[in-house]
């Protein structure tokens, strides 16, 4: 069989993936970085059913046409172009995001890691996208906002400070009219690491935050998932905080079923 590996060249997680499906054996490993691929020989071509075929050669090889591939790219940053105005780089890095995406997408569910939208591996890393996407799957979330003023529209008394869930950042002439992302504070946190069926962490929030979580990641499309969950006060439910869909997974019971993950997708 044949895994194309695609992440930066000193990403623990790709090169983990690399080296225990060669550890395994029958695997015939193909490991690209975003340089590797921007100096690939690309083709598309119309098919006569009027489908767009995309043909990525390195070495040789049409690296599209392996059985899986585990994706961790990106930002399709565009070498090579120094002399290159603001507005040309700018507009060569969005051609190349779309080039880069439409083959991603065109490879279907070999992809574990598959775009989303502009993002080249997983759902953008969006908080409040995250929390409803965690709602919707049955997921109670953990409490918290935003104020574009916070001497106007203060955040609850003794509430955390939370940068992500400011969506657009805002700019203030006085620090009194601050804008901030706040939270409740979390007495407890877990962090779990999906990795298609198998649940890994050093809490279990038990049976139906399980499925829930496990729900969370089919809807997302997003086998490899990493998601933190929080306790309230006085409240055992745990709660979700974030999630993470470019996780780390090196080592372990999680890694092993990754790789059992691709052969499975492989077969």
């Amino acid at each position: 069989m044949r895994a194309l590996v695609l992440g930066h060249a000193l990403d623990p997680t790709a090169n983990a993936v690399a080296a225990a499906l060669m550890q395994r054996g029958g695997w015939q490993v193909h490991r690209h970085d975003i340089a590797g691929l921007t100096g690939a020989q690309w083709e598309q071509r119309l098919a006569a059913d009027g489908a767009i075929v995309t043909q990525v050669e390195i070495g040789g090889d049409d690296i599209g046409a392996c059985d899986v591939v585990f994706n961790r790219l990106g930002s399709p940053q565009v070498p090579g172009f120094s002399g290159w105005s603001a507005t040309d780089r700018a507009y060569a890095e969005a051609e190349w995001l779309a080039l880069l995406l439409s083959w991603l997408i065109a490879l279907g569910d070999r992809v574990i890691g598959a775009p989303a939208g502009s993002a080249l591996c997983g759902p953008p890393n969006r908080a409040w996208s995250w929390l409803a996407a965690a709602a919707a799957a049955g997921l109670a979330v953990h409490p918290g906002g935003a104020t574009t003023s916070s001497r106007q529209f203060p955040p609850p008394r003794g509430a955390a400070e939370r940068p992500d869930l400011l969506a657009v950042p805002v700019a203030t002439t006085f620090a009194a009219e601050r804008a901030i992302g706040h939270a409740e504070v979390a007495v407890a946190q877990c962090v779990l690491l999906l990795v298609g069926d198998a649940v890994f962490g050093g809490i279990d929030p038990g049976p139906d935050v399980r499925t829930a979580c496990l729900a969370l990641a089919a809807a997302q499309r997003t086998p490899v998932l990493a998601i933190t969950l929080a306790q309230r006060a006085g409240d055992p439910c745990w709660r979700f905080v974030a999630a993470d869909a470019v996780p780390m997974v090196a080592a372990g019971p999680p890694l092993v079923a990754l790789v059992d993950l691709m052969q499975a997708r492989a077969a």
